[in-house]
C-alpha cells in the first residue's frame, strides 16, 4: 500500500451503520484497510469492496413473520 520503507501493519477496520468504529462483525455495516506505520499512524487507507456491504433494512428491524410466537393454549 505505501512505498515506505518502515515497518508496517496492516488492519480491517469495521464501522457501524452511524459511522463508529466496532469490532462486532454483526452490526458492522463497512469496512477498509489501513496501513499503520512503526507508531500506530494511519499512512494509508483503502475501502476494499470486498468489505462493503448493503444491509436489507427488514432483516435489521425484523418483519412479523419473524417474530417468535407461542401456541395458545385453551383455559381448561
Amino acid at each position: 500500500m505505501s512505498d515506505n520503507p518502515q515497518p508496517s501493519r496492516i488492519e480491517t477496520r469495521l464501522y457501524d451503520a452511524d459511522g463508529n468504529r466496532t469490532e462486532d462483525e454483526s452490526i458492522a455495516v463497512r469496512g477498509e484497510v489501513v496501513e499503520l506505520d512503526a507508531e500506530g499512524r494511519v499512512i494509508a487507507t483503502h475501502a476494499h469492496d470486498h468489505l462493503s456491504w448493503e444491509v436489507d433494512p427488514i432483516s435489521l428491524k425484523g418483519d412479523p413473520g419473524e417474530l417468535a410466537t407461542r401456541p395458545g393454549h385453551e383455559p381448561s
